[in-house]
């Protein structure tokens, strides 16, 4: 039996590129821990058991949409540059196959997860289920063929993301701002503001940093390689991701103090984490292609959007439960246009002309145009088969009350515990045992 070195190399680095994207994909699947505790923290505890289950079911149908339909039209043959039209429900995968499908299901995952923020404290069960698969069976993946099927119109135009500012967070960032808007204001939103509080910035703050733990594995694992020099751009990635998120945070962090600094609320926990997501989502785009210098100007770039679209979205009474909007439409819109400006093979400041901002441009105006229509469109049927949004009186009561049984968690005074399980904590003597029913 003879021995070809040769093939065997090639089989060696097939293997490792798949291995290396089986587990990057797996990591960033935790992305949706993060969007779960991120979502509860940001709604009111009345909310919070409901938001982390609208989470997990995404989770549970973006896998099943991606094998039944969302591979096949992102990454089958296309012979229209428009969608791909076969591999649908598993067939015809192989080896390199099942790698990139695990990545990219982990994607859409995160990605539904974005526009189901829009929805919190108000969205009915039932439609959010069937926005959920229309998502992340059409929506979604066409924009991802656009982008990434090796005959898609924009790529074959020169459009560059290299992990989805633009084609994944903007596209749901908008969905997110359509869902918003139509669903109209959580009751009493805007004229009782004191009622709006975020029920846990622990929650916030434990989701920032697993989100970003997943972001290096979701930025760099989208060279779905490591080997023939892909080490390169999995090592940049992950640096230029690090220094991004970083500087997007202390961005926000820094704005927030000094524009409150003469209140007891100048150092913000919750401001800090949702600078250093604004600052990984702007930097997703071009993470693979740019200095360290320009991931640290695209992380204060991101932070300042953040800033100013959070503020006009409350300014114009649009109800962001979760901040979704001005952290994935506003910073992946400016995330995509950095590859034209930032870039060391095609960007403005490299002298390469504004060809590739150019193409940035028009790929934002299709994602935001494709994304906004179909929205708009299944949304209004939602709202006809009143399968929108809850009634007031559920919205009232709170979704955990009303479909999940009772709230997250049951809190009670550590005073009522101690005198309930008979003992005084003043004393540390028993004391008489209150009875419950």
């Amino acid at each position: 039996m003879s021995y070809d070195i040769a093939q065997q190399k090639i089989d060696l680095e097939e293997d490792l590129d798949v291995f290396w994207t089986c587990l990057t994909g797996a990591v960033v699947l935790i992305m949706q821990v993060g969007f779960a505790f991120l979502e509860a923290g940001c709604v009111r505890f009345k909310n919070m058991q409901s938001i982390m289950l609208k989470v997990v079911l995404n989770t549970a149908i973006s896998i099943i949409m991606m094998w039944a339909v969302g591979y096949g039209i992102m990454f089958g043959t296309s012979t229209n540059s428009f969608i791909g039209n076969n591999e649908f429900f598993g067939k015809g995968y192989n080896k390199r196959t099942y790698g990139d499908f695990v990545f990219n299901s982990s994607l859409a995952a995160a990605a539904n997860s974005i526009v189901s923020g829009g929805a919190a404290e108000r969205m009915s069960f039932f439609g959010y289920i069937l926005l959920s698969v229309f998502f992340s069976g059409w929506i979604y993946p066409v924009v991802i063929s656009w982008c990434y099927n090796s005959n898609g119109w924009l790529k074959n135009l020169g459009y560059h993301d290299f992990a989805g500012s633009g084609a994944i967070h903007l596209t749901a960032g908008v969905g997110a701002l359509v869902l918003t808007i139509m669903l109209k204001p959580r009751k009493d939103r805007f004229e009782k503001e004191n009622l709006f509080k975020n029920a846990s910035p622990i929650y916030i703050c434990l989701s920032c940093l697993t989100l970003y733990m997943a972001w290096m594995c979701f930025n760099s694992g989208s060279s779905l390689a490591l080997s023939k020099g892909a080490i390169y751009i999995v090592g940049r990635s992950v640096i230029n991701t690090m220094i991004g998120g970083a500087v997007g945070g202390l961005t926000v962090f820094g704005l927030h103090y000094l524009i409150n600094s003469n209140t007891n609320n100048r150092y913000s926990l919750i401001m800090m984490c949702n600078g250093n997501l604004a600052g990984l989502v702007a930097v997703t785009g071009s993470n693979d292609d740019i200095e360290n210098w320009a991931a640290c100007a695209i992380g204060v770039l991101g932070g300042f959007m953040y800033y100013i679209c959070a503020k006009i979205l409350h300014a114009i009474k649009v109800d962001d439960p979760v901040d979704a909007v001005p952290i994935h439409a506003g910073c992946g819109l400016l995330g995509s246009f950095c590859v034209g400006w930032f870039s060391r093979t095609t960007g403005i400041y490299y002298g390469f002309g504004a060809y590739q901002w150019g193409v940035q441009v028009l790929g934002c105006i299709c994602f935001i145009g494709w994304s906004a229509a179909w929205h708009i469109v299944f949304i209004l049927i939602l709202s006809a088969l009143k399968l929108l949004r809850v009634s007031d009186e559920v919205e009232e009561k709170g979704l955990d009350y009303e479909y999940c049984g009772g709230p997250a968690f049951y809190f009670e005074p550590i005073r009522d515990q101690e005198m309930i399980s008979g003992r005084d904590s003043a004393s540390n003597k028993p004391t008489r045992v209150i009875q419950t029913e």
